[in-house]
């Protein structure tokens, strides 16, 4: 999978314990392998938990809490599947915050599946799925109605393109 627009560029994917691992795994690897920077932010310090099938996956190392993140230290948010993780971001005042100043300055945003939920906490609207598509997007905002994790990226390879030209005030 080619991702060229995301080289250098810092990814943040913001998780809670019970993210879906099987995602965040194949999120890691294109991320490396478009020579990005990928960093976990979590509630949780130290580490966080994944969920995998049904039941608890591996623990993985979180490079920063919600509490102490910024969104200006970052050029993309991810927020991965996983319902027992979208429950616990969508009671979190920092996730609101981060979520709020990503969407606020135009950044580069993209959601998978169930974590759509998240947009209700800071009041914004689905984008809308065209004629059967996997994946939808509103300026900056990309979402997939599925675990399809390559459209995903795409689309959000496509934003950053789209970005190239801009500069972002933060």
């Amino acid at each position: 999978m080619k991702l060229a627009n995301l080289s250098g560029k810092t990814i943040v994917i913001m998780v809670a314990s019970g993210f879906d691992e099987t995602t965040f795994v194949r999120i890691q690897r294109a991320m490396m392998e478009a020579e990005a920077k990928l960093k976990v932010v979590s509630r949780e310090a130290g580490l966080t938990n994944a969920w995998r099938g049904t039941g608890w996956g591996m623990s993985y190392p979180v490079d920063s809490t919600l509490s102490t993140t910024l969104a200006v230290d970052y050029d993309v948010l991810i927020i991965p599947q996983g319902d027992r993780h979208i429950e616990k971001l969508s009671t979190e005042v920092h996730a609101k915050r981060i979520l709020r100043a990503f969407l606020r300055e135009n950044m580069p945003v993209l959601i998978f599946a169930e974590a759509i939920k998240i947009l209700d906490i800071v009041d914004i609207a689905h984008p809308q799925f065209v004629d059967g598509s996997k994946v939808a997007r509103a300026g900056n905002l990309a979402v997939t109605k599925s675990d399809d994790i390559v459209s995903g990226l795409h689309l959000l390879n496509e934003i950053m393109l789209d970005g190239l030209d801009e500069s972002r005030a933060a």
